[in-house]
């Protein structure tokens, strides 16, 4: 027999090790991956940071250095780490019961009956659930701003349990309410969930979330890849278009390292509006902003009572570059009033000091105004 001829087994061994190894490789790298195929991801650049916020109707040029603010101050003690079986195959990236377009139940239904309705979902009471016959790969804390959203509350709660349930998320849902005598301050609020949901769980993702939305589509998973992530994409009221390119408001989702690495959302937005622009900006310095494909993080937004606006909201935008580095989780200030455990959701009731919160940062607000003036002056010179 030839050399070649007995070489042949040999080389056709090796070929068959090479494509099995391959393989292998790739399905562990994808088994591993948190992040949906290439094609389902948008991405922002920083290009656009620098154009006119429509919203805010002001052009800022944004300062890129890292953000300075540190927690440390906050001296809480959160949840790290939990227990789980190791011997339970991790779920699905995408579950194969996910269909795509779903249709939301839009009647408000007591909460009795919505009780009832979830009985044998096993959530448990708090409104945590975690899948049982596999180990989630995403442990996700919803963050919900609330007042007075009663008949909104009841249809989110009665709609994203089971919506979150098919994405095989564990997951629990906080509402952060103020007491009645205060001005609402959303971002504010975020921040106190933030700060309470980590002492409950060692969450690993963050979902900030207007209760007066509802995704349209069961593929528009509830995780936080890489780069901090801009749900709501699509919005009805808004006939299903992105207003501008750096929005970040309705629902947006974050790790907890991106979102400490920003110091949070900003405390100082009293009333509506703002507080989505100034986070896109603080994200912005360090991230870009990703999105699914309009197709697919669609919403329906709930009718509602429109909200009072902040008149000193664009100002306020003005200073975001010099105050995001002591502005946000390093300076939060608030006194719990109760944390209590309903059968589908956790209330942590709060109250804060608009006058305390709006005195942490009045040097700030100072310096610019000398600044202000003294450019005045030199320009009339």
């Amino acid at each position: 027999m030839c050399n070649r001829c007995k070489r042949r087994p040999l080389l056709i061994l090796l070929f068959f090790t090479h494509i099995i190894l391959f393989s292998t490789y790739t399905f562990i790298q994808y088994q591993t991956s948190d992040r949906l195929p290439a094609n389902l991801i948008e991405k922002t650049d920083r290009s656009h940071l620098n154009k006119n916020y429509r919203n805010s109707k002001i052009q800022q040029k944004i300062d890129l250095s890292p953000t300075k603010g540190k927690l440390e101050s906050l001296n809480v003690s959160y949840v790290t780490d939990i227990d789980q079986q190791e011997t339970i195959v991790q779920c699905s990236i995408l579950p194969t019961n996910l269909v795509g377009r779903v249709e939301a139940d839009l009647f408000s239904y007591e909460m009795q009956e919505i009780e009832k309705h979830h009985e044998n979902s096993s959530v448990q009471v708090g409104g945590h659930w975690s899948p049982s016959h596999c180990t989630s790969r995403y442990r996700v804390a919803i963050i919900i701003p609330y007042r007075n959203r009663d008949m909104q509350l009841r249809i989110f709660l009665n709609f994203m349990h089971l919506f979150l349930q098919k994405q095989q998320i564990d997951y629990q849902i906080f509402l952060i309410e103020p007491v009645d005598d205060i001005t609402f301050n959303r971002a504010l609020l975020f921040n106190i969930g933030f700060n309470e949901a980590m002492k409950h769980y060692a969450w690993e993702c963050f979902i900030f979330h207007d209760v007066d939305l509802i995704p349209e589509d069961d593929r528009n998973i509830y995780s936080c890849p890489p780069e901090p992530r801009h749900m709501s994409v699509a919005v009805n009221t808004l006939n299903y278009e992105l207003p501008y390119r750096t929005i970040f408001g309705g629902v947006s989702a974050l790790t907890i390292e991106q979102f400490k690495s920003v110091n949070g959302f900003s405390n100082q937005y009293f009333g509506w509006g703002g507080e989505d622009d100034d986070m896109a900006a603080r994200i912005l310095t360090k991230y870009r902003i990703s999105r699914y494909p309009a197709s697919i993080a669609r919403y329906k937004m709930l009718r509602h009572q429109p909200d009072t606006p902040n008149q000193s909201r664009y100002k306020i935008l003005g200073l975001s570059i010099a105050m995001r580095s002591v502005d946000g989780l390093s300076n939060l200030q608030y006194t719990m009033i109760e944390t209590r455990k309903n059968k589908l959701f956790t209330l942590i009731r709060v109250t804060y000091n608009e006058a305390l919160i709006k005195s942490a940062v009045a040097h700030i607000k100072k310096k610019n105004v000398k600044m202000i003036r003294h450019k005045t002056e030199q320009s009339a010179i």
